[in-house]
């Protein structure tokens, strides 16, 4: 059987967030197809069975002036310097037929001995367009700093895109820059995992789910309890907002003071809060594109209040249906997340609506061009 050896940043099971999930279902689809290793640097939650072989590569973090100086990516360097040696040693182990990068700024850290080899790269965003939308976030060193890593990604990303066998994009803007840079390229955005529909209660909260150990969902989040929930309240003193994703439990002490607000942490399953919840929030204004918690809260029946920045990362599928709100600033955003609250029926039209249009969005179709295309890539390499 072909083999192919992907590689990526974190233990992609449990598949409890995004980038998590998005990793874990194209390994799991890949794996029908081909022979799959997945292997990433030995850090954070790993599951022990998971349903695809996994190689956790010893590693802990360099010293970050090591990759700032760099005109490689620092965050490709941060996960990928430590355990370069140890890849290189696997691929003399494994022998694979081709190499399936999770994110571009590892591939811009590939050993010398990979570059021989089909390399496919996953845009899971276009980095300098991210980075730069991170600039005015960021305060004295650090705002130098992403300014820095956004003009070293328009040289290495290109770079990146033309050397690889295959590039895959997850949004059509993305799609279309790297059309620009290269013909190798196959569209494969987000998908989710289809459940059986059911109404969000009449009494239901108001759910931010996130990973906060990202700086822009923490910031779009702040802004949030700052500027739009307390106008929120004035109108439904009753309403509750509840945080939870990955490191919330850090925001715990900073917003235990504010009327309604309750942080749930880091969820093992995140089935019971979608569950009461009455909608979502997705409020961020900077950071990557395609953003899979907006189709994963439309799977599991709740409609998603959100700002024109994450509507940019909705899929065709949702994009253009009466399935969620807008809020363009913090008043018409507390306005939808009132109208959500108070009017139930309306809400359940909407958000069944969202969830019917999810039909089209199952993993197997959305990455499934991708995933034939890696197979043959692979087969090619293993018949010379």
């Amino acid at each position: 059987m072909n083999r192919v050896l992907l590689v990526t940043v974190e233990p992609p099971w449990p598949a409890e967030h995004g980038g998590r999930i998005r990793t874990a279902r194209v390994a799991e689809a890949l794996s029908r197809h081909v022979d799959v290793l997945v292997a990433f640097p030995d850090h954070g939650v790993r599951q022990p069975d998971p349903p695809v072989a996994t190689r956790p590569l010893s590693w802990s973090a360099p010293p970050a002036r090591r990759t700032r100086v760099s005109g490689r990516p620092h965050l490709g360097g941060h996960y990928l310097a430590p355990v370069a040696d140890q890849l290189d040693a696997l691929r003399e182990e494994f022998r694979p037929d081709a190499v399936y990068w999770s994110h571009s700024y590892l591939a811009a850290w590939a050993p010398a001995g990979l570059h021989r080899l089909p390399n496919v790269v996953e845009f899971a965003n276009i980095e300098s367009r991210r980075l730069r939308t991170l600039v005015t976030s960021g305060r004295g060193w650090q705002r130098l700093a992403r300014r820095v890593e956004a003009v070293k990604a328009g040289h290495w990303e290109p770079r990146v895109a033309t050397r690889a066998a295959l590039c895959v994009a997850l949004s059509r803007p993305d799609l279309a820059l790297l059309r620009e840079w290269t013909s190798d390229v196959v569209f494969a955005p987000n998908g989710v995992k289809i459940r059986p529909y059911h109404p969000s209660p009449p009494d239901g909260y108001v759910l931010a789910l996130a990973s906060y150990d990202y700086e822009p969902n923490v910031s779009a989040l702040r802004a949030l309890v700052r500027t739009v929930w307390p106008l929120v309240r004035a109108e439904s003193p009753e309403a509750r907002l509840m945080i939870a994703g990955r490191r919330s439990e850090a925001l715990a002490p900073e917003f235990a003071a504010v009327a309604g607000v309750t942080v749930l942490g880091t969820l093992d399953d995140v089935s019971a809060a979608y569950a009461n919840a009455a909608v979502t929030v997705a409020p961020a204004t900077t950071g990557g594109g395609a953003q899979l918690k907006l189709t994963e809260s439309m799977s599991r029946g709740r409609s998603v209040v959100m700002s024109p920045f994450a509507v940019q990362g909705l899929p065709d599928a949702v994009r253009d249906v009466d399935a969620y709100w807008v809020g363009e600033d913090p008043r018409s955003f507390a306005k939808a997340v009132v109208d959500a609250l108070r009017n139930p029926p309306a809400r359940h039209v909407r958000e069944h609506t969202g969830w019917q249009c999810c039909s089209a969005l199952d993993w197997s179709r959305t990455v499934g061009a991708a995933v034939g295309a890696v197979a043959d890539l692979a087969g090619r390499r293993a018949a010379c």
